[in-house]
């Protein structure tokens, strides 16, 4: 496992892009992104003050990856959901995905990754809480997979609790699709102190 910034980002972009763009293109994302945008986007994202690049290989091949940003540096429609129920973003970590290839799956390489994200989070001792926001889709959803389970539970046992309170939703254009459409979101916040606003 290693962290991207600087030089070894630049050289690993373009593999961490098409990661994304497989895990992503899938449900419930069913993004139609392009690899010059992610390519960008992540190159930005290494910029930030406080970016976090987490990437898993086997065999130097990219098999699993978490990305993330202090929520004051994050996008308007992820930001203001907190701030009008009262919490501080400046207080709060954000993960924006966690990517894992099919065949990796099922192995414990995201949540090592998450912990590793959590740890270094902790150690800057800035946040008070770790979130994440989670795409809903309708349960009867034509792409939806029969085999596909939420991961709600891995999240609880992670120590994550959904915050029903707090809402917001993204816009994309999903693959087959020809505009972009806004799909809610719900938010799940892990505590690292007394309370999400501290």
């Amino acid at each position: 496992m290693e962290r991207l910034t600087g030089a070894a980002l630049a050289d690993r972009v373009e593999e961490l892009a098409a990661l994304r763009l497989t895990v992503l293109g899938e449900f419930p994302y069913l993004y139609s992104g392009s690899a010059a945008y992610e390519e960008r986007y992540l190159s930005g994202l290494g910029g930030l003050p406080g970016g976090l690049i987490l990437t898993a290989f086997e065999r130097n091949r990219m098999v699993a990856a978490v990305t993330g940003a202090p929520l004051d540096q994050e996008l308007d429609a992820l930001r203001d959901p907190f701030t009008h129920a009262g919490c501080n973003p400046r207080s709060i970590f954000y993960f924006g995905e966690v990517v894992v290839l099919p065949s990796h799956r099922g192995r414990g390489v995201g949540t090592a990754l998450l912990e590793i994200g959590e740890s270094h989070i902790r150690e800057t001792g800035r946040f008070a809480s770790i979130a994440f926001g989670e795409i809903v889709r309708s349960v009867d959803h034509p792409r939806r997979p029969n085999t596909y389970r939420t991961p709600d539970a891995a999240w609880r046992r992670l120590g994550y609790r959904l915050e029903p309170e707090i809402g917001g939703a993204l816009s994309w254009c999903d693959a087959c699709d020809r505009e972009e459409t806004a799909k809610p979101l719900r938010f799940w916040v892990k505590s690292l102190a007394t309370s999400i606003g501290a």
